[in-house]
């Protein structure tokens, strides 16, 4: 570990010596930004969560105990200072007739069980800007993250599952055209991946995505007018959930692919002291974007194994609105539902199906989150209360669209405090 950090110490330490150097040069420009971010918080409820918890999306119900209480219905708190966030821009001559820029951002969230904290790419990317459009290759913001109409929260969540959440190595091209920005990108996976079957044989999550070959294709418009901003897109991807299949003739290399579809809508309006920001997503199988959903076997071939797969379907909306400068108030309200599959489930007898994804038991989840913040020159102090509830299904599942008779209640309440210092 200290060999790790020595190195990262003089990588960092090079860089500054580069900048130094490089700040003679007229066309070439180096600006470093990011932030010192501190949260102390507590919950009620365990969740499905990333980065020691700091990243909350929903109480996760893993069953009761003999007196018929939730296993997980249990406090916990902890103090984190991993979303801290380091950056470099860099603005350079003028390529093809285009100014180029390049960026690249860390942050400390590349957590693995051994190591609360990691380096992490968040950004790295390279811009060439012309006058009425724009070409960028390298990883940045997912296109369903929806450019600046994002809701203002104090969780590192940003709003999910409710607001897509990912960042990914793709080419994006934008075309600039009065107040309308039309782009389309072809994406693909990187930390936020597409869930494959375990049995797949695969060594890494990002496989699925890339064994279907074709990248996923990614088609958006936005509308930018006086405070005003209205947006829309729609994407496709294809994976190969398994690498093999068994059945009572051997095993067999697989050749099945899942194709799957989503869109999305926003409409945001900002004014000096207030702004409000709508969103909607409805889609297949968008669990690479941090949301809940999947897929599961439809039909399958005793014989040789053979399978096809059918999506789940699911929408979330958002509302989220913030007033005040020094001082503001905010409210996020979030709503989704699970819709189920699009074909039947195949029965292979374990009573709920062959399903792969994230929480596709969950039927329905909804948030409310109140925030109070307060912001002084570079510092912003954030305290919010988030409760988020899933009903997850419980009892008969139906195999004619994958959901259940009954559902469970689980809620978890997070208070929680955020003090970020920007530089």
């Amino acid at each position: 570990m200290m060999k790790k950090l020595l190195g990262v110490l003089g990588l960092m330490g090079m860089i500054l010596f580069g900048n130094a150097q490089e700040k003679k040069e007229k066309d070439l420009t180096l600006n470093w930004y990011g932030f010192v971010r501190n949260e102390i918080f507590v919950d009620s409820y365990k969740g499905l969560d990333a980065a020691h918890e700091v990243f909350y999306l929903v109480p996760l119900y893993v069953g009761q105990d003999a007196n018929g209480e939730d296993i997980n219905e249990q406090a916990s708190s902890n103090l984190s200072a991993l979303a801290s966030r380091l950056g470099v821009k860099v603005n350079g001559p003028e390529i093809f007739g285009a100014k180029t820029s390049g960026t690249i951002e860390f942050d400390f969230g590349g957590i693995i069980k051994t190591e609360p904290t990691l380096f992490r790419i968040r950004h790295a990317n390279m811009v060439f800007d012309w006058t009425k459009s724009r070409l960028m290759v390298g990883q940045s913001w997912h296109p369903f993250w929806g450019g600046g109409a994002y809701p203002t929260v104090a969780s590192l969540n940003t709003g999910s599952p409710f607001q897509a959440f990912n960042r990914s190595p793709q080419i994006r091209y934008d075309v600039k055209a009065g107040y309308w920005t039309v782009s389309g990108a072809a994406v693909y996976e990187n930390q936020y991946t597409s869930k494959c079957f375990e049995a797949g044989n695969y060594s890494t999550p990002t496989q699925a995505q890339r064994n279907g070959v074709m990248p996923e294709l990614v088609w958006s418009a936005e509308y930018n007018y006086n405070g005003l901003t209205l947006g829309a897109g729609a994407q496709i991807k294809r994976i190969k959930p398994r690498m093999t299949i068994t059945g009572t003739d051997g095993t067999f290399k697989a050749d099945e692919f899942l194709i799957s579809s989503g869109f999305m809508a926003y409409l945001k309006h900002q004014s000096s002291r207030f702004h409000i920001t709508a969103k909607g997503y409805y889609g297949q199988n968008m669990t690479h974007l941090t949301m809940l959903g999947g897929y599961g076997v439809a039909t399958r071939d005793l014989a040789t194994g053979a399978e096809t797969y059918t999506n789940y379907s699911n929408y979330t909306t958002l509302l989220n609105m913030v007033y005040g400068k020094k001082w503001q108030l905010g409210m996020t309200l979030g709503y989704g539902q699970n819709l189920g599959t699009d074909a039947a489930l195949y029965d292979d007898g374990s009573g709920k199906g062959v399903v792969a994804g994230t929480l596709t038991n969950v039927q329905d989840l909804a948030r409310v989150a109140p925030h109070v913040a307060l912001n002084v020159s570079k510092l912003r102090v954030v305290a919010e209360y988030e409760m988020t509830n899933a009903n997850y299904g419980v009892g008969d599942f139906d195999f004619s669209d994958g959901l259940y008779a009954d559902k469970h209640l689980t809620t978890n309440h997070r208070f929680i405090v955020m003090m970020t210092y920007v530089f």
